[in-house]
């Protein structure tokens, strides 16, 4: 059985002996490429070339968020990794997580086929209930099944979340593929629950702190640049969202880090 409480301590113990090396890793690769990423969306040509370059740099910004995951979970695994073999160790992982990522999402996204099909069967048109508008024929039995399996749905794919939380770990120590996803599920067994309460808890809090965070500074940001500055309040407010994003990206890394040494520990053991 694991310890939350152990993993806890383990992980602010390295966040406090590696803030360091995380923080550095955090700046350029959470806030810079999305800042420098804002800062192109707020051009309003639409020309090729800058619907290009605005292409490149999403795909830059994903890039560098999966490598600072990877670089991130290795320096909080192992004490003798610095920020070079770190970076060094995202770029070579970077494939595989990719790969194991993408699988995870598909099969997410097949999940949620069935219920989305059923919705569509019921004849329900999501634009015109954001609309404000009242559907019209719409099948509610099926709707009703549609909305059900969703229901169901959400609690499942939340427990699969919890099990998957030492993934990014394994991926970087154990070097495995798609093998992994198996290797994740053993090492959390029996844990399911506390991880699940885990991920709720640090959902809401990460979600209450970003968006007081923007919204406090967006109203700073207006008043001090004015209504006719959307462009720096926009700016201001994509920084502190990467500031935000990368602090709890740290410390979601680093735990998940710990909790796949204590994990294994245990599972060894047993």
């Amino acid at each position: 059985m694991i310890s939350m409480g152990l993993v806890w301590d383990r992980a602010m113990a390295v966040i406090s002996g590696r803030l360091g090396i995380l923080l550095s890793l955090a700046v350029i690769l959470l806030i810079l490429p999305p800042v420098a990423q804002a800062g192109l969306e707020a051009i309003s040509d639409t020309s090729f070339a800058l619907r290009s370059t605005k292409f490149a740099a999403s795909l830059l910004v994903f890039i560098a968020a999966t490598i600072s995951a990877i670089a991130m979970t290795a320096v909080a695994s192992d004490p003798a990794v610095d920020q070079g073999a770190a970076l060094a160790i995202g770029r070579r992982r970077l494939g595989p997580f990719i790969g194991v990522s993408l699988l995870i999402g598909l099969l997410f996204a097949v999940a949620m086929i069935p219920g989305a099909v059923l919705i569509g069967l019921a004849g329900f048109d999501v634009a015109q209930a954001r609309a404000g508008g009242v559907p019209d024929g719409v099948n509610m039995p099926l709707l009703g099944a549609g909305l059900l399996y969703f229901i169901v749905l959400m609690p499942v794919m939340l427990w699969a979340a919890a099990r998957l939380l030492p993934l990014s770990a394994v991926i970087v120590n154990e070097r495995r593929g798609a093998g992994a996803i198996r290797r994740s599920f053993a090492l959390t067994r029996g844990s399911s629950l506390k991880l699940m309460g885990v991920l709720i808890l640090y959902g809401l809090v990460f979600l209450v702190v970003l968006m007081a965070a923007t919204s406090v500074v967006g109203v700073v940001a207006r008043l001090l640049a004015g209504a006719d500055s959307p462009v720096i309040v926009s700016l201001v407010i994509a920084a502190v969202t990467a500031v935000v994003t990368a602090l709890f990206s740290i410390l979601q890394m680093v735990f998940a880090a710990q909790l796949y040494l204590a994990a294994r520990e245990a599972h060894d053991a047993a």
